[in-house]
């Protein structure tokens, strides 16, 4: 049973090129926070961390746990966890990019769905980043499969 929800931010909440949040991620997070713990765990380039954490701010009310760093590590999905009080069996990782999120999603025993949309729809499942549970078009999927 899926407690807690780990997101990516671009290309999961946020459009790429600083476009802003998709249409219908304030909307999907509005749905899903009284029903389960809700993070981002986002990767940015080390001159762009304060500028991530700007753009989170409209929506940070949402989210119990919110980490922007220059890279994405099992460590920070174990704290975040731990933080949350979920066990990785009752986390769900969406993400757009398999061979990050979704590959330590899946290493460390969670849920992944794999936003198969945008610039990293290429880079496809591999015995490195194992398959995820789902794949979906976009966050808004979640109101009809959660």
């Amino acid at each position: 049973m899926i407690k807690a929800i780990i997101f990516d931010w671009v290309g999961t909440l946020y459009q790429f090129g600083g476009k802003g949040l998709f249409p219908y991620s304030e909307r999907v997070l509005r749905e899903l926070k009284p029903r389960y713990k809700l993070a981002v765990i986002s990767k940015a380039v080390s001159n762009n961390v304060e500028v991530r954490m700007t753009q989170m701010n409209a929506i940070r009310h949402y989210f119990d746990f919110i980490l922007a760093d220059v890279d994405k590590t099992e460590a920070q999905f174990i704290e975040c966890m731990q933080k949350l009080g979920v066990k990785p069996k009752n986390t769900l990782v969406i993400d757009d990019r398999m061979d990050r999120g979704i590959q330590i999603g899946n290493k460390l025993g969670c849920q992944t769905y794999w936003i198969k949309n945008g610039q990293y729809s290429d880079i496809t499942p591999n015995a490195e980043t194992g398959q995820p549970n789902k794949i979906i078009k976009s966050v808004e999927n979640l109101l009809t499969i959660l």
